[in-house]
């Protein structure tokens, strides 16, 4: 068999051996059998040099051939083969939190607006924003790309100087950003596409807006029956969902980009539930020419971020053995959850031992209201809430 060759099996290379081998074969040929080949030799050193260069072109080759294949593919390449799945690559994006400004005349706030949180994180503006006297709700950005996190009440410093404003002030927490799409989690993505024409149509709507850049989470609600369905929302108040409607609860995504998502998707006649609203126009040329345009009119919700407190007390094993506390508010705060998710306490300690086994975990509590109340079992994000950790949420505590 001669090697590099296609096979059936993909591509075939030789190993450094069979190369070594082949040289050594060839040498001796012209130079005698008796020629010296042992690893220290001259001879023996330049044929190892050379065979490994020749492996490293089949290396290369065979590398080369894998990047034809998306379950393979890295970087660059697995950019462009995702393409003939109409999909692209998601991008970083940023954290986004809803402030509450204070004015006292009101006007504008100029893209850029920056203000800061107790961590020294700023948070700005994307684009001019108009403002009224007293509070104005106001989406800002992180100035970073990322997970970047803070908790209610954090954001009240003022970095850019405007004479109009009175206080800044955040009474959620931001919800994080997301780390640029990884190969495998682009891969992931990809094969999930590929079912998306054989999934019923909620599930392709799903799939179809999953897809979106800068979507962090979706999750839809389906009422298929002839009487109202009640849902506890994370408020801690009930909404109804009206009979054959859908309810879209939407973690990111640009609003014209959803909107035109669900027109898409969407079965004719079924009715929608939200607050957030955007009108997808659809164009439909004639054969005569002219052109037609149909308004669909979209509704949806935003999820609510709710903030998850966690405490837990972490006895070491053995005195002398140190192990870090920040480690352990950092695995905990990396926990995910999906909107209308529970949070359950007893599944954290995964997190907390994935840091160390230095310890002995114990009395690790959960909390929605910063523990002025307090369970061991598991709290529900409601309806429309997705429970978020972040590092200064989390308490440890070594005795």
């Amino acid at each position: 068999m001669v090697k590099p060759e296609f096979t059936q099996d993909g591509v075939d290379v030789q190993t450094f051996e069979e190369i070594f081998e082949e040289l050594a074969d060839g040498y001796k040929s012209i130079y005698g059998a008796n020629i010296n080949l042992d690893p220290d030799s001259p001879d023996g050193q330049r044929v190892g040099i050379e065979a490994q260069a020749r492996l490293d072109l089949q290396s290369f080759g065979l590398a080369l051939y894998n990047q034809l294949d998306p379950d393979f593919a890295v970087g660059q390449s697995l950019n462009k083969l995702v393409k003939f799945n109409a999909l692209v690559r998601q991008p970083r994006t940023r954290s986004y939190v809803t402030m509450t400004i204070n004015v006292t005349s009101g006007g504008t706030l100029d893209a850029g607006y920056t203000v800061e949180d107790t961590s020294n994180q700023r948070w700005i503006t994307l684009e001019d924003e108009s403002t009224v006297p007293g509070d104005n709700s106001i989406v800002m950005y992180s100035e970073e790309y990322g997970a970047v996190s803070a908790s209610p009440g954090t954001i009240t410093t003022t970095v850019t100087v405007n004479s109009d404003v009175n206080s800044v002030t955040n009474a959620a927490a931001a919800t994080p950003g997301l780390d640029e799409e990884t190969d495998e989690e682009l891969r992931v993505r990809r094969n999930a596409s590929l079912s998306a024409p054989s999934t019923s149509d909620i599930g392709a709507m799903f799939t179809a807006l999953a897809a979106l850049n800068n979507v962090v989470g979706v999750k839809i609600y389906e009422n298929y029956t002839d009487s109202e369905v009640t849902y506890t929302l994370a408020s801690g108040s009930t909404s109804d969902l009206d009979p054959h409607s859908i309810w879209v609860i939407m973690d990111g995504g640009v609003a014209a980009d959803i909107a035109e998502t669900m027109a898409k998707t969407k079965v004719a006649g079924t009715g929608l539930k939200g607050s957030e609203e955007e009108t997808y126009q659809e164009t439909i040329t004639l054969a005569n020419g002219n052109s037609i345009v149909f308004d669909h009119d979209m509704k949806w919700d935003n999820v609510a971020s709710q903030t998850l407190s966690v405490r837990v007390t972490c006895t070491k094993k053995d005195p002398l053995v140190s192990f870090s506390t920040d480690a352990i508010k950092e695995a905990i705060a990396a926990t995910t959850y999906e909107i209308g998710g529970t949070a359950q306490a007893n599944l954290l300690y995964e997190a907390v031992y994935s840091t160390s086994d230095a310890f002995v975990a114990t009395a690790l509590e959960i909390s929605d209201d910063a523990f002025a109340t307090s369970t061991t079992g598991a709290l529900e994000a409601g309806a429309n809430g997705k429970w978020v950790t972040t590092v200064s949420d989390v308490t440890v505590t070594v005795p």
